[in-house]
């Protein structure tokens, strides 16, 4: 019984955790580049694979966590010469002031009152030598598919371009990929790839969310569903139970 009854308990804080991520990613279909994360894969009671081999109160949670959906998003075209996606894999390079850097594709790009190149969420994009990036005055500014940054600087000659730096670009490197804590896209030890300047960047256009609403809709129903049937086990077996104790309280 008490098995029954935690292999319950445990189904009902798996369903409550989905829903919790699924309401964060419907919270989030209009950042821009953000990437779904994934409901909890694999969770599920100890009791379920090694039956055999546990003791009735003992209860460890069997766990895989995915992360997050890496399919890229719609791409929308703003001709905005600061909105920038990056077409099929890769990420940017960002960093929120005291805390590591991490990986993006948010690419709503503005450009700060200390001329540092952020995006709209103030998080610091950084250079291939992972740099904040400053923008100088000017006329005039283009960024090529790998990255370059070119300006026209003010006060120049008509024609003046000049290079000033290179948005760091990688396809997110040999090690598998997860969110952090906060949020934000790290290796699973916490750290970042290399650039490798792989990545290719599509000038005038944003990359809407990879949330797929109608999924995540559907997904919490299912878990709703999922919780109410788990709670009505444990009620019957609070009653199976309530009722073996009363057999056993009979004078015989």
């Amino acid at each position: 019984m008490d098995k029954l009854i935690y292999t319950a308990f445990q189904s009902i804080n798996n369903a409550l955790d989905n829903k919790s991520i699924r309401s964060q990613n419907l919270a989030s279909t209009n950042t821009p580049g953000f990437r779904a994360d994934m409901s909890l894969g694999g969770s599920g009671s100890g009791y379920l694979e090694q039956f055999d081999t546990l003791y009735t109160r003992a209860f460890p949670v069997i766990e895989e966590r995915s992360g997050f959906v890496s399919a890229p998003g719609q791409m929308k075209q703003t001709s905005q010469y600061l909105d920038l996606a990056i077409r099929g894999d890769g990420f940017f390079f960002a960093q929120k002031e005291g805390f590591p850097p991490f990986l993006t594709r948010r690419g709503d790009m503005q450009i700060n009152n200390e001329n540092i190149l952020t995006n709209a969420a103030d998080e610091i994009i950084l250079s291939n030598e992972l740099n904040p990036i400053v923008i100088p005055p000017h006329r005039r500014m283009t960024i090529s598919e790998e990255g370059n940054i070119s300006i026209e600087p003010m006060n120049s000659p008509p024609g003046t371009v000049v290079q000033i730096a290179t948005i760091g670009l990688t396809l997110g490197g040999e090690e598998p990929l997860s969110k952090s804590v906060d949020g934000k896209i790290r290796t699973n030890n916490g750290g970042i790839p290399a650039a490798d300047q792989q990545a290719r960047i599509a000038q005038g256009y944003i990359e809407e969310s990879n949330v797929n609403i109608i999924d995540q809709l559907v997904g919490s129903i299912e878990e709703q569903r999922r919780y109410e049937v788990n709670v009505k086990m444990i009620k019957s077996a609070e009653a199976i139970d309530q009722g073996g104790a009363s057999l056993l309280r009979m004078p015989s």
